[in-house]
């Protein structure tokens, strides 16, 4: 279901490359890319076999061994809770949307604290779910997922507006900004149903919304297919059950934000589709190479998923007479042998614009792999970068790409957040 001008100015681009000619052609590259990058009408480009494959010439890098800073450790500005803290690179230093205390902290390069905005409550400059935050001009954006209200701070952290969006039930993550649009991901867990059904493939449903931040009006929506699970479908007193497993090696809907566009996909495939800020769309298409996945991949996720679920410990909340952990744990227990695997590997697992203005790409690992490569784009279209990091690293680890530097989000040995800034080098 699309809302807008989805269709507007498409320009569909789809090339093979003969496997003779491709080290040739890939010296080519960035003199073939053509067309004007603020036109998304206008895309036009040569693509190689194998997009995350090093290639003669180009600026390949990785992340150094150890981080250069490392937020959360003093006891004087923890990180807390178990939701993950968003951040961003911002000027030179950074800023931590920590969900725990309903704070924004602007921190300079060194580490140093240098402003705090927000708190616990309903007013302006108040939060009840602090759940994300992005870069917008020279100022941040913050999302509160309770209240659905963007809150716009200026370049020291100060208040300067809000904008309220319509509520609706689901979780929601503000993907990022561009000009005066902001791009929303909103999503539901659950299956409904009138009846209890056995184990099934569902695909969950993602929408997303660009919206205009000076009055809050939707310029475009759109559903793509989400994440794929294997699950049972239950009805409950609400009518719905989310039980579902992950399919191994399954696909999902990924979108990200760069200085002027925003972009949306599914791990299906290689085909990014670009929105400007009046929801007009241009689409690429990269040839990906799908790799088999092999039987001993399979056997050693499904084994990982299995000792995850058993970890599961007993909570403190009890339904019917059973404790609801331990029930929990028994209902996936159920569905790991019988859960499906797809017989290749998706194209690619992740998209993120960075504060160095890339749009970046990142490979899907095969489960026993080291290092992940992600690969930067500009808005021509041009392969700029190839920065190879540890494959431990997962897409929600990842919280920023900046021209020297990687924003990761980790755990201390305490359990405790932990945002980490890793240099980038050759």
């Amino acid at each position: 279901m699309l809302r807008g001008s989805p269709n507007a100015g498409r320009t569909h681009l789809k090339r093979t490359l003969p496997k003779p000619v491709l080290a040739v052609y890939c010296l080519l590259l960035c003199a073939a890319c053509l067309g004007d990058g603020s036109d998304p009408a206008a895309m036009d480009h040569a693509v190689a076999l194998d997009l995350f494959a090093a290639w003669p010439g180009d600026q390949s890098f990785r992340l150094a061994a150890e981080p250069s800073l490392v937020v959360g450790l003093d006891e004087s500005l923890p990180l807390g809770g178990t939701w993950a803290p968003g951040a961003v690179f911002f000027g030179d230093g950074i800023a931590i949307a920590d969900a725990q205390s309903d704070e924004v902290l602007i921190l300079d390069g060194a580490g140093r604290l240098l402003s705090r905005h927000g708190r616990n409550g309903d007013g302006p400059g108040e939060y009840r779910f602090l759940a994300g935050i992005a870069r917008h001009a020279d100022g941040l954006l913050t999302w509160d997922a309770n209240h659905f209200r963007l809150t716009q701070l200026d370049a020291s952290g100060g208040y300067v507006g809000e904008t309220s969006l319509r509520g609706r039930r689901g979780g929601s993550r503000i993907v990022g900004a561009f000009g005066n649009s902001v791009l929303f991901e909103f999503w539901r867990r659950g299956f409904p149903g009138d009846g209890s059904v056995g184990p099934m493939e569902i695909r969950l449903p993602v929408t997303y919304e660009i919206v205009r931040l000076s009055d809050g009006e939707i310029v475009f929506e759109g559903t793509r297919p989400g994440e794929e699970q294997w699950a049972a479908r239950e009805v409950t007193d609400d009518g719905q059950r989310d039980g579902g497993l992950p399919v191994i090696f399954g696909r999902t809907a990924v979108a990200a934000v760069t200085d002027n566009y925003a972009y949306l996909a599914t791990t299906d495939s290689l085909t990014i589709t670009r929105y400007d800020e009046a929801g007009t769309t241009g689409e690429v298409a990269f040839e990906q190479p799908q790799e088999r996945a092999e039987a001993g991949w399979e056997r050693f996720v499904r084994d990982t998923t299995r000792a995850s679920i058993e970890s599961i410990e007993p909570g403190q909340i009890f339904l019917g007479g059973r404790n609801f952990m331990m029930s929990i744990r028994e209902f996936r227990l159920g569905l790991i042998d019988d859960l499906p695997a797809r017989p290749t590997l998706p194209p690619f697992s992740a998209m993120k614009g960075g504060a160095d203005g890339l749009l970046w790409i990142r490979e899907y690992p095969d489960p026993l792999q080291d290092e992940v490569v992600w690969v930067g784009f500009n808005e021509a279209w041009e392969r700029k970068k190839r920065l190879a990091m540890p494959a431990r690293l997962s897409v929600l680890n990842v919280l920023d790409i900046s021209e020297d530097r990687v924003l990761v989000w980790a755990k201390g040995a305490h359990d405790e957040n932990l945002v980490e800034v890793y240099p980038i080098e050759r």
